[in-house]
């Protein structure tokens, strides 16, 4: 069995290390590097194979000989150019997949770069002649499964090898049954499982005319049909058991098995698999972002992949994973990666706002929040059966991503007396609240509003809207606001700005129907002193949340 994989310049990964304490899942979102693991074991496997076809196991001047291996043999990681397999595409000198052994051996396969069509492959000479001359150990990317063509000839083992590794096993299947029924230890075993899983009988194929012919029965005596009747899930199941039972004692690589299947049949697969590969001697890597599959393995065969490959330690470590992959796109965990902190608002709006301010007073925060912080629209804990991604599931999900990233919930200040602010300590998740009712309560300053206006209708026409906008201010807002804006006024308060204060003032100055999305430019015609002095307090509070 494979215990240890480090692959050095593979793709997406320079340089990444993969523990494998024998069966194991690799969980993760889309595009995490998932399958990228598993095509770097099978180039492994192949270039292993391609080398050891030269019969010189000798190394010559300190080195290995070459193999040449080109694009269109190398069906492992079919590819239109070889640099694509290089790390940034920096095609030039060699890349590594070494792999380690349960048992103690060791074999690093170089890969070097030659042209674009052409590549030569040998083993490291740390490698021992002897290792190299008895190894014996196949290799076999298993894709999701593909549509079945109506036809199939019979075809030898490299060109099935070839179309496996352009992702077309639809092409194969019927290759594959053929193998399993010339196996006598193989076909009894693959018909009791399917028999087990489905109830279905799989009939002998017949591969004595010009293409196999491969069908089943749904109950006794009763009609055949062939594959292409059957669903997609039984199609997928019955390849990946196929390729189980047809290949012992192999290194299955098993790209998203659970494709086509139902929640139901997904954690019944898994077992059996599990069970079949048991009994084979084989091993199963397999990639992942089913919630049931992850549910079905134990902790200790789980390996996270987010920002880097992490083996999982327990359940409750396996429960956060399965609520990352529910919440975590793949955007959040790149930002969560180079952020310096994640803040969550009620929406874009708020974070327009808070830019527009930081930017007049010229707050360090204005950077932070223009170009470094990573911000994400969320919803109170408390607020059941609001839109949107609670903050502390979605928090507690990128921790899993990067372990000390701190947080900050800035909250608005309505109807929710029970949650408090917490210490600003640049650690974990934080949480800070305005006093007034909402952000957009801090927009609300009579010059201000007149600046806005003028801006919007021009300064030719402005005085006679500014009049209406100052008359509505005096008719039905308090006295005190009216000479104290900055002040600390109860309907601030209790009123929802954004719909209940800004749109009746706007509206009395000639502006119906501004959308609030849009009171971002409110806030871009302040003056430093005419923003509220909290304003400057909540800035300094995200600097301080990010340690910056």
């Amino acid at each position: 069995m494979i215990s240890r994989v480090v692959i050095r310049r593979f793709k997406r990964f320079n340089e990444v290390t993969f523990d494998l304490p024998g069966h194991i899942v690799l969980a993760g979102p889309n595009n995490t590097g998932k399958t990228t693991a598993l095509q770097a074991i099978a180039a492994w496997g192949s270039a292993l194979d391609r080398w050891k076809r030269l019969n010189d196991f000798q190394r010559h001047g300190g080195a290995y000989p070459r193999a040449p291996f080109g694009r269109r043999d190398f069906s492992a990681v079919p590819q239109r150019s070889f640099d694509l397999l290089w790390n940034e595409r920096a095609y030039r000198g060699s890349m590594e997949v070494e792999v380690r052994g349960a048992d103690g051996w060791a074999i690093t396969m170089e890969f070097i770069a030659d042209t674009t069509e052409q590549i030569y492959v040998r083993p490291l000479p740390t490698v021992e002649p002897g290792v190299l001359k008895d190894f014996n150990l196949a290799t076999v990317f298993v894709p999701p499964m593909t549509g079945l063509g109506t036809e199939e000839p019979v075809y030898r083992r490299p060109k099935l090898d070839e179309l496996l590794g352009q992702g077309k096993p639809g092409d194969i299947i019927r290759n594959l049954l053929v193998e399993a029924h010339q196996s006598e230890d193989a076909w009894p075993l693959l018909q009791d499982s399917i028999q087990r899983l489905f109830g279905y009988e799989i009939l002998p194929p017949d591969e004595s005319g010009a293409h196999i012919v491969a069908e089943y029965k749904t109950r006794p005596n009763g009609p055949s049909f062939d594959l292409t009747n059957a669903g997609s899930g039984f199609q997928q199941v019955l390849m990946l058991l196929t390729f189980l039972h047809s290949r012992p004692a192999s290194v299955l690589l098993l790209d998203e098995p659970d494709a086509h299947l139902h929640v139901i049949l997904q954690d019944v697969i898994y077992n059996e698999l599990h069970s079949v590969a048991v009994k084979q001697r084989s091993q199963l890597i397999i990639a992942t972002h089913s919630e049931v599959i992850i549910n079905s393995v134990e902790p200790r065969q789980l390996c996270m992949l987010l920002d880097r490959p992490r083996m999982l330690e327990s359940v409750a470590e396996r429960t956060r994973l399965v609520a990352a992959l529910r919440v975590l796109p793949n955007t959040d965990i790149m930002l969560a990666l180079e952020a310096p902190g994640v803040l969550y608002l009620e929406d874009y709006t708020d974070l327009n706002i808070l830019r527009e301010w930081a930017r007049i007073l010229n707050h360090p925060a204005y950077e932070t929040l223009t170009t470094r912080l990573f911000w994400k629209k969320t919803v109170w804990e408390t607020r059941d059966g609001a839109p949107g991604i609670r903050a502390r599931e979605h928090y507690e999900a990128l921790t899993l991503v990067k372990e000390n990233l701190p947080g900050l919930e800035l909250l608005d200040g309505d109807a929710h007396p029970n949650i408090t602010a917490t210490p600003i300590t640049g650690e974990g998740l934080q949480r800070a609240r305005w006093r007034r009712y909402e952000i957009e309560s801090y927009l609300l300053h009579p010059d201000s509003l007149a600046r806005y206006v003028a801006k919007v209708v021009g300064e030719e026409a402005a005085p006679t809207y500014i009049n209406d906008l100052r008359k509505y201010l005096e008719d039905n807002f308090p006295p005190a606001f009216i000479r104290e804006p900055l002040g600390d006024h109860a309907f601030l308060i209790g009123t929802k700005a954004r719909t209940e204060l800004i749109p009746p003032v706007l509206s009395a100055a000639g502006l119906p129907g501004v959308p609030y999305t849009d009171y971002d430019e409110i806030a871009s015609v302040m003056t430093p002193e005419e923003i509220h002095p909290e304003v400057i307090e909540k800035l300094d509070a995200i600097q301080r949340a990010f340690r910056l």
